[in-house]
């Protein structure tokens, strides 16, 4: 059975198992959604015609009224927005955490690879900082899937999002996206003696706002056979016996595969014993849309694939690190 056909299959699944459920969820936060618009635009209309009745009744024939009218119209709209905030995005909430206790779960039981889903965790600034991907000032991560393979790698894969400080000219500081996606790690058995990069082709300005020097990598180049692969990513190693010995036809095929399939820019780094993979995929693990349907098959077969493609690179990558002689 391919990739597909196995989709297909835990899609019908979780159809079976989870539409009704999720559907009612969905229709409760849809509804909570319009209800909470109503309300605030209720108000603003209402605080527009308390305005002007306040206004054409006193102004300018005494201060203190005037005064009143403006601290009354203030208190008015705080104790609004208190209401509604205190009130708004419940039904939503539990429809997203619903979403990722059942489709996750279940997506992640399909692999029948001993991970857990930790929604709350993340992997730390730490570990992502040992990829050497970008520089940053501010960092997040949350969804944290974490365990050990069948192949007895320690695996972790979690959301991640970072941002720059940048200063205006008058001095006003702001933050800059650098990026969000996944960060996903893997433990091999053997250390790997030589650092080698994976780096969507940097000629390609809009994928990300580098912040390293890329001309640090310039020495260290690697030429492979492949110009399909070339096309699209840079390949960078100071040993270019060991990089061609991993990049071998058939790892690059897969490579090429799931970026052609899936249009997700990714980058990868090898170092000491550690695989790092970097996808440059926005939000993850997050329940389609309100407007859509709640198991809408694209963001599912996307969840899935995002998964196939981790397991079994770090599968397929451990192994020939640990028949390589490094």
């Amino acid at each position: 059975m391919n990739s597909n056909e196995k989709f297909e299959q835990i899609y019908s699944e979780i159809l079976k198992n989870n539409m009704s459920s999720l559907e009612k969820s969905r229709s409760e936060a849809k509804n909570e959604n319009l209800r909470h618009w109503i309300i605030i635009i209720t108000i603003a209309i209402i605080g527009v015609i308390l305005y002007f009745i306040l206004y054409n009744m006193y102004y300018p024939y005494d201060e203190i009224a005037e005064l009143f009218k403006y601290v009354h119209l203030i208190i008015f709209i705080i104790v609004s927005i208190m209401i509604t905030s205190t009130k708004r995005n419940t039904k939503t909430s539990n429809y997203k955490n619903n979403f990722k206790s059942k489709i996750i779960k279940s997506l992640l039981d399909s692999f029948g690879e001993n991970v857990e889903y930790y929604p709350k965790n993340g992997i730390s600034s730490a570990v992502y900082d040992k990829g050497e991907f970008e520089n940053y000032d501010l960092y997040f991560s949350k969804d944290l899937i974490s365990g050990t393979l069948k192949n007895n790698c320690k695996f972790s894969m979690a959301q991640a999002s970072t941002s720059r400080q940048v200063k205006d000219n008058d001095g006003t500081v702001t933050y800059q996206d650098s990026f969000c996606g996944i960060i996903s790690t893997v433990k091999i058995p053997k250390t790997f003696n030589t650092a080698l990069y994976i780096k969507k082709d940097i000629k390609d300005k809009n994928i990300l706002i580098r912040t390293f020097n890329s001309s640090r990598f310039d020495n260290i180049r690697v030429e492979l056979d492949s110009q399909e692969f070339e096309k699209v990513f840079d390949v960078y190693c100071s040993n270019k016996i060991i990089a061609l010995q991993l990049l071998t036809a058939d790892i690059m095929q897969f490579l090429i595969d799931f970026y052609n399939e899936m249009h997700i820019d990714y980058e990868i780094t090898i170092k000491n014993n550690q695989i790092y993979i970097r996808f440059m995929s926005g939000k993850m693990f997050e329940a389609a849309d309100l407007q859509k349907f709640s198991l809408d098959k694209n963001t599912i077969y996307k969840y899935y694939k995002m998964l196939d493609f981790s397991f079994t690179l770090a599968n397929l990558l451990s192994n020939l690190i640990t028949d390589t002689e490094i």
